[in-house]
């Protein structure tokens, strides 16, 4: 056995979380300079912490890692898998690591001195430090190509349903992990029979990994169809819309070449104000302007969001409610959520378009605003006394009777599983605005 002394303790503890920490900051491109403080303090600690606690500091460590997400407004399953992947796949080339190392020092020593084998610690430390990094860059180099690889097919990292099911999958072998270590060095075991035993783990999480990748691609792939069949119908509406609006232009033309031939067979300039005066008061060209103010969206520079909004519009005015469009006169677009976004926003417009129309304000607004890196979608309609601002994203409750209200139900669900995403709710009067707040995600 091998006898390691607390300054070769506090070395090894070092060099192993230094790895851990480079890869992570490498990964989320942790570069900005209170990054680098934090992670030399916390790397200070974790050697001196390692070298008194041994493998128990991985579990101290992972369950912090829990907490400070757990502290968050919205836990970030993606970089919690991350952490656990590295901080589970060093134990085990740790564990590599040290067999070998000994594998090593018993094939350059003499037999004679295998006994003395204790007083070695110093040149064990440094053949496994250096081993464990050799392990550590290949294993990288190998799982940065599978990344590269798969990358074009899928991202999960903004999938919070997919992270969590592999967040519960990771702790738990990172807790199996933390067990047989526990175990084994409880019992005795030797280092071969430990080593055994997690390679034969870890193969068996490598062929469930692969098993997960693909169940994961395919479900993506029918995420990605799904959408782009949601973007064909939005697309599909639009077009009607603009039909729709060219109708409306040529009837206008048409009203346009009848008014100017009255004109010319008027000779009395009163004559011809009064009736100019009681044409633009028609509900008709009254009509036709309106249809114009569809013409806004032309700034909303997410397709499936533009097509929703026109849309919406048409329905509005089919349940004869005025939806007014307020967009400034520069482009906005959503970076990145786009069909959560739109599954809220259409989820909102059908509830406000709804309780509009059992009100005699029969308006809905919708506004677009984008202010520095977070982007606005407000959405405004009339509602009675009887509406409960704290009430309206529970399940079942609705102001247009029992067990309708499950559209804002979904928006609150949506709204919590998408990072980045919050909702804000104000009452003023007889209205009621919520508004979709989407900040930049990094």
């Amino acid at each position: 056995m091998v006898e390691i002394s607390i300054f070769d303790s506090v070395i090894q503890s070092f060099f192993i979380y230094l790895g851990i920490i480079l890869v992570y900051n490498f990964i989320f491109s942790n570069t900005s300079i209170k990054s680098i403080i934090y992670s030399l303090i916390l790397l200070l600690v974790l050697s001196l912490v390692g070298a008194i606690l041994d493998d128990t500091t991985s579990l101290i460590l992972v369950l912090g890692a829990i907490i400070k997400e757990k502290c968050q407004p919205k836990i970030n399953y993606y970089h919690l898998n991350v952490f656990l992947m590295l901080i589970s796949s060093q134990i085990v080339i740790l564990a590599l690591a040290s067999y070998l190392s000994r594998g090593f020092l018993y094939i350059y020593l003499d037999a004679d001195k295998i006994s003395g084998l204790s007083e070695y610690g110093d040149l064990f430390i440094g053949i496994e430090i250096i081993v464990m990094y050799i392990i550590g860059f290949l294993v990288f180099n190998l799982v940065y190509k599978m990344v590269r690889r798969y990358t074009g097919s899928f991202d999960i990292s903004d999938d919070e349903r997919i992270n969590r099911h592999l967040f519960i999958i990771l702790l738990a072998f990172f807790g199996s992990i933390e067990m047989l270590l526990f175990i084994s060095n409880f019992q005795g075991v030797t280092a071969t029979i430990q080593l055994t035993l997690l390679l034969t783990f870890v193969l068996m999480l490598g062929l469930i990994s692969w098993q997960t990748l693909e169940t994961i691609r395919v479900y993506t792939w029918q995420k990605k169809i799904a959408a782009e069949k949601l973007q064909n119908k939005q697309l599909n509406d639009y077009l009607k819309s603009v039909e729709h609006q060219y109708l409306e232009l040529r009837k206008f033309k048409h009203d346009y070449k009848n008014l100017i031939a009255s004109l010319n067979t008027q000779d009395n300039i009163s004559e011809i104000k009064d009736y100019l005066t009681d044409y633009t008061q028609s509900g008709e060209f009254r009509a036709s302007l309106n249809d114009g103010s569809i013409a806004s969206v032309q700034h909303l520079k997410n397709e499936i969001l533009r097509g929703l909004v026109v849309q919406k519009f048409f329905y509005a005015k089919q349940c004869g409610v005025k939806l007014t469009i307020e967009i400034a006169n520069t482009d906005f677009i959503l970076s990145y959520g786009v069909t959560v976004a739109v599954r809220i926003v259409g989820n909102l417009l059908d509830n406000a378009i709804e309780q509009a129309q059992e009100m005699t304000n029969k308006i809905v607004t919708v506004a677009f605003n984008e202010i520095d890196n977070t982007a606005e979608i407000a959405i405004s309609n009339p509602v009675d006394s009887d509406f409960n601002q704290h009430q309206i994203f529970e399940t079942g409750y609705s102001t247009k009777g029992s067990n309708r209200g499950l559209g804002l139900t979904n928006v609150r669900d949506l709204v919590e599983h998408q990072k980045g995403f919050y909702m804000d709710v104000e009452t003023k009067k007889d209205y009621v605005t919520m508004t979709l707040i989407v900040t930049e995600y990094k």
